[in-house]
């Protein structure tokens, strides 16, 4: 039963965060009231709250951080009307920071490439031509995080803010998505020779961390990176 709940509040992921990324647009370019703006900018915040209060380990920096986005969001929203904006700007970037520090890291001499290590824990050992294609697709991330983060803030500057929030809000994720489906169709073109899973359990092994069919594997990558986060 536990473990049913567990994969069914990662299902409502995904449909809160695209809802909630709908109404963040549509109040940028709507103006709604202040207050409605400030509400939704706190969301994040209190999401991060909720991590830092069932993992995190220095809580007490995480909770001064915290409340001093929450002023600061307050403070940029009654005197220039852009609380919202700001604060969806900064989680954007923050969340693919975060993304390109994951894959970035595992690029490092010495370690197995992000990429490489999902499809060995699905394929078992692979030859040293998938190993490299990995590492390529696992360098693609990388730099498709890093443009999310270049373009938004391209936008955030020089753009209106409704154009920026289209990008943001309404074409990020479509964009998350479209880079799994192009390179799942351009890696069962070039490899025709080779078994693959479908999408969905490629999907489940980036979100698990291991195998989706070794459901006792340890996921240990996963395990170092929530290490290195708590501190």
């Amino acid at each position: 039963m536990q473990h049913g709940s567990g994969w069914l509040w990662k299902a409502l992921i995904l449909p809160a965060c695209i809802a909630y990324q709908v109404l963040v647009h549509s109040v940028i370019v709507d103006g709604t009231s202040s207050a409605a703006r400030f509400a939704l900018a706190l969301i994040p915040l209190l999401a991060l709250g909720y991590w830092v209060a069932k993992r995190a380990r220095k809580k007490f920096l995480w909770t001064l951080a915290i409340f001093t986005g929450a002023v600061a969001t307050y403070a940029i929203e009654w005197r220039d009307g852009v609380g919202l904006p700001v604060m969806n700007a900064f989680t954007h970037a923050a969340i693919n920071l975060l993304m390109l520090w994951i894959f970035g890291r595992t690029l490092l001499r010495g370690r197995e490439p992000l990429i490489s290590g999902f499809a060995r824990r699905i394929h078992g050992e692979l030859p040293p031509y998938i190993q490299a294609y990995t590492r390529r697709v696992t360098a693609v991330w990388c730099i498709f995080f890093a443009g999310q983060i270049v373009v938004s803030a391209a936008l955030f500057v020089f753009a209106s803010l409704d154009s920026w929030s289209v990008f943001v809000n309404m074409l990020s994720l479509p964009l998350v998505a479209l880079m799994f489906v192009c390179e799942y169709v351009y890696r069962v073109v070039r490899f025709r020779d080779r078994q693959h899973v479908s999408m969905l359990k490629g999907i489940q092994v980036f979100a698990d961390g291991h195998s989706p069919t070794a459901t006792t594997a340890t996921p240990v990558m996963k395990q170092g990176i929530v290490r290195d986060l708590n501190g």
